[in-house]
């Protein structure tokens, strides 16, 4: 499959798609030329392009400082649309601070589980110690017993509590909306299953889903250079779609 830049939308996961997984969510290592990579494909796409995480606003301005494109943060709660882009997405959802409190109080003293308590989510990381799953799936299912409007959601090594109807996908049909990303095919890259939603968005949008392991057997490395050869290319040029 060819990829012509002028006739997509991108929309990029962060951790292990753009960048490597580490242990802890503040050990990431981003390449240096990830936000020059970034602004590339958004003068080429004509702005088509955002970055979709699961992460906190503040983690991603801190990753990627003077990004280019937008940032949507927490799975589409939070939007944050540098200088070009002309309409506005606010926030629509909080955890609830006894939800969080109830969470500390259950899971806070166990040995390498992490809690990331965000604005519209909190994400309970077990990667340093996997055994504790089981502990950390009773306690959000007694969570989510007294806050019913939200869900647990599965990542790579962690569970998540997010308000029912919060995801990727929800972020790809909003921008979807709007120019520049109106009109276009949209591609969502991801690694995760918190990704699927944005994946399954773009399918029925008539474009395509891109899935890290699958699409891109090298890892976040090898989407950074085929987005490269995306940025780089001159109209109307295409660019082969890895098989």
């Amino acid at each position: 499959m060819d990829i012509a830049a002028d006739e997509i939308s991108l929309f990029l996961d962060l951790d292990g798609t753009l960048i490597d997984i580490a242990p802890r969510p503040d050990a990431v290592h981003v390449p240096d030329d990830l936000v020059t990579l970034l602004g590339r494909l958004q003068q080429r796409l004509g702005g088509a392009v955002a970055v979709i995480s699961g992460r906190p606003l503040t983690d991603l301005s801190r990753l990627l400082p003077r990004c280019p494109v937008p940032l949507v943060a927490e799975h589409g709660a939070i939007f944050k649309l540098p200088p070009g882009y002309q309409f506005k997405l606010g926030a629509r959802y909080c955890v609830p601070e006894a939800m969080a409190a109830f969470v500390r109080g259950a899971l806070g003293a166990l040995d390498g589980v992490i809690i990331e308590e965000k604005q519209s989510c909190l994400t309970v990381h077990f990667r340093l110690a996997p055994e504790q799953k089981p502990v950390v799936k009773a306690a959000l299912e007694r969570a989510i017993d007294r806050w019913p409007t939200f869900r647990i959601s599965e990542a790579k090594m962690a569970l998540e509590l997010r308000p029912r109807g919060l995801d990727k996908g929800t972020a790809v049909r909003r921008l979807m909306r709007f120019s520049p990303f109106q009109g276009r095919k949209p591609i969502f890259i991801g690694d995760d299953v918190t990704d699927e939603d944005g994946i399954r968005a773009c399918l029925l949008l008539g474009g395509r889903g891109m899935r890290v392991p699958q699409d891109f057997g090298g890892g976040p490395s090898s989407v950074r250079e085929w987005l490269w050869r995306i940025a780089s290319q001159s109209a109307p040029q295409t660019a082969q779609c890895p098989p």
